[in-house]
């Protein structure tokens, strides 16, 4: 993490906001949270046409357009999005804790969904406490195809629990 860290810094990026890390991590093909190997390192930089510092922090602000969740083609953005879930796994664990989805969600879609402020706050006060990666890869989905209002959900629709908990609390939320 150190070293991340410091590399964060040598390129101008904020770990903490700036999807340009997660969209750096998964082009280099890291597979481990906090952790590059060094193959993964030598392999992602000769693919990314990178062999110095200088070329790298290049690359990253001028990535920061094509990294852009809008810039990706539907399938590309797909496939990073479901390595953000997949790369921020601790150990073997097969979810992720529902507070670094709160971290991690709108760092990884952007403004690419209007439902994520509100998903959040449902899911701040829901006694869901883990997220499994089908939830996750089904709220781009659903972003993609649920309208802010609802307008194209459909309750005997194959949407994972979670969601649905979501759209009928939302629901509730507009009735009151």
């Amino acid at each position: 993490p150190v070293g991340l860290v410091d590399l964060c810094g040598a390129l101008e990026i904020d770990p903490a906001s700036d999807v340009r890390l997660l969209a750096l991590l998964w082009r280099l093909g890291a597979k481990q949270p906090a952790l590059i190997l060094r193959e993964e390192w030598a392999e992602g930089m000769a693919a990314i046409g990178c062999d110095s510092l200088e070329k790298l922090k290049a690359y990253a602000h001028i990535s920061a357009v094509f990294h852009s969740p809008h810039a990706m083609d539907r399938r590309a953005f797909r496939d990073f999005f479901k390595f953000v879930f997949l790369f921020s796994r601790e150990g073997t664990h097969r979810t992720i804790e529902k507070d670094i989805v709160a971290a991690l969600l709108p760092i990884a879609i952007g403004d690419r969904s209007a439902h994520t402020a509100s998903f959040l706050a449902f899911l701040e006060t829901s006694s869901t406490t883990r997220v499994t990666l089908d939830q996750w890869c089904s709220f781009l989905e659903f972003s993609d195809t649920v309208a802010p209002d609802f307008e194209g959900y459909e309750e005997d629709g194959a949407w994972p629990l979670l969601l649905d908990e979501y759209v009928e609390q939302a629901r509730a939320d507009k009735a009151v």
